[in-house]
């Protein structure tokens, strides 16, 4: 119910002020000062991401609209000198602002705007024009436009406000809207929406259809190509273990909802390998994924990292950036060691996750954003909660969906592959070859605790590599001294080696890393050893070590 309480402007209730206590209906317009609220409205409100403006996209069906003519010559070659321009902008901001100032001098419309479709299918605003504009745009007739292939324009209601010294009035009426489909490789992109008074006219619908489709790839770029099937295979995180296939079971459950997600799990156990296989499994997979370490971005560079800055937000800051909230915009957001941020930061991160709006440092206006955000900690966060380290009500947001993910030496089964497969993937990055492992450098790698897990893995299968004997498999003695005897704190001794072998093997793997930071440099190397430059060549070909020039 709604009823005026005596306010000296009045209370309007659709264009018409409030006599009575009256019940509210939902698509009721209710004017507070220069603010519009609509009750349970049937449509989305977006805020453009240059400024205040609003966009309202409906649900209603559109009336009978009047589409394109085929484009003159003279439209053609006039759209084609913007195009130009907007294709070698620096941005595909730049390149809107462009088209859009384009299009603002020769429509002079009431207000306009660039909608991009998200690879979830959401439209969401590049940017409108003017900064306190509010346009009513049919979401039907958008997605007319982008299935016809061409302009479309209709008669649309508009709500707008009329402010005078004393009363704010909200009036709703009819403007024209025209929609422009913006293609990029074929695929839809985004559409133009234009709104002024007076119907358009041929001419302009076939200017505003050209200039459109012919940039469309510089307002909305193509969004990366999708892996291909062995890239996707190669890069699902190792299950063989009972414990890890149903951590990915879960994770495929959950990739397709938009829910926040917590990964939880010690150092090196995949969270974001995991991650990104959520990722790709769910519809945003075609947006972009970007990774972010909380406990690396120094404190002072924390806000700016997560949410971007204006120009000149600070006295080192000569241009504005995105943030990752920005750049993972229709994508995934990882946040690793999450409960790394600093308190004031967490209360951002919040606001964030609820309202999907981000405010850069330094700006006014807020940047709505579409990502869906996975979190992961090594620590338990709920004891952070207890000792008042990290925000309650920010956990429980985070904490929509949890799934744990078991270290190394819980899920022995996995040790194996994924030894595997670090080798096949190490070994053409480093240029060096390995068919496999004997059955007794298997056998140690599967014993092994790995309290490292599979980081820890995969450092020791690249300094096996770098310093195998020759052969094509990577034997016992080639592994790290900490992979032999763990409870011993990696002494060789026990690995069923003679004091002989263990000696050589210690001295070859001295002179092969010599010689790898010094980046081939005998005689750099030699003093890096205590050797002379004789010796040091004595050395390297009793080990058989191959330099590379």
């Amino acid at each position: 119910m709604l009823r005026d309480l005596g306010s000296r402007n009045g209370t309007w209730l659709n264009s018409q002020l409030l006599k009575e206590t009256t019940r509210l209906r939902p698509g009721d317009h209710i004017s507070v000062g220069e603010s519009v609220l609509v009750y349970e409205p049937s449509f989305d409100a977006l805020r453009a991401r240059d400024g205040e403006s609003t966009l309202v996209l409906t649900r209603t069906r559109p009336e009978t609209a009047r589409g394109l003519i085929p484009p003159t010559k003279e439209a053609l070659s006039r759209a084609g000198e913007l195009a130009l321009r907007a294709a070698v902008a620096s941005s595909a901001e730049v390149a809107a602002g462009i088209v859009l100032e384009a299009l603002d001098s020769a429509l002079q419309p009431t207000a306009l705007t660039v909608l991009r479709v998200a690879p979830n299918g959401v439209l969401h605003p590049l940017l409108a024009r003017p900064v306190g504009a509010h346009l009513t745009l049919s979401r039907e007739l958008v997605n007319a436009a982008l299935k016809l292939g061409h302009a479309l324009t209709m008669s649309e209601s508009q709500v707008r406000t009329e402010t005078d010294n004393l009363l704010t009035r909200v009036r709703q009426g009819h403007a024209h809207v025209l929609y422009a489909p913006l293609y990029t490789g074929g695929s839809p992109a985004g559409a133009l929406c234009i709104l002024r008074d007076t119907p358009f006219t041929d001419e302009e619908l076939a200017l505003t259809g050209a200039l459109a489709g012919a940039a469309g790839p510089s307002l909305c770029p193509p969004p990366p190509a999708p892996p291909a099937p062995s890239t996707l295979i190669e890069s699902q995180p190792v299950a063989e273990s009972t414990a890890m296939r149903e951590a990915m079971r879960q994770a495929a459950a959950a990739a397709p909802a938009q829910s926040t997600l917590l990964l939880t799990g010690e150092v090196g156990t995949g969270k974001e390998e995991v991650a990104r296989a959520i990722h790709a499994l769910s519809p945003r997979s075609r947006g972009p994924f970007i990774a972010v370490n909380c406990s690396a971005i120094p404190a002072e560079l924390a806000e700016s990292e997560l949410f971007g800055h204006e120009k000149g937000a600070h006295t080192s800051t000569a241009n504005g950036r995105a943030g990752v909230f920005e750049q993972a915009d229709g994508g995934t957001l990882f946040l690793d060691e999450v409960g790394h941020l600093p308190a004031p930061l967490q209360l951002k991160l919040l606001g964030v996750l609820q309202d999907r709006i981000v405010h850069r440092v330094g700006g006014r206006a807020g940047i709505p954003v579409d990502v869906r955000v996975v979190a992961a900690t090594q620590r338990p966060l709920i004891e952070e909660v207890r000792a008042q380290r990290f925000r309650e009500d920010l956990y429980w947001r985070l904490n929509v969906t949890r799934i744990h993910l078991p270290p190394l030496r819980d899920s022995p089964e996995d040790i194996l592959p994924l030894a595997e497969r670090f080798l096949a993937r190490m070994g053409p990055q480093l240029g060096l070859r390995a068919e496999g492992f004997t059955q007794e450098a298997r056998s140690a790698l599967r014993t092994c605790p790995w309290p490292g897990n599979a980081r820890q893995l995969a450092n020791a299968i690249e300094r096996a590599l770098l310093l195998k004997e020759p052969g094509p498999l990577i034997g016992l003695l080639d592994l790290p001294p900490e992979v032999l005897a763990p409870e011993r704190g990696g002494s060789s001794l026990s690995a069923g080696g003679s004091l002989a072998e263990v000696v050589r093997k210690v001295e070859r793997e001295h002179i092969v890393l010599a010689l790898k930071r010094t980046q081939g440099a005998k005689p750099a190397a030699a003093e890096a050893l205590g050797l002379s430059p004789a010796a040091l060549d004595q050395k390297i070909e009793e080990y058989g070590l191959k330099l590379v020039e």
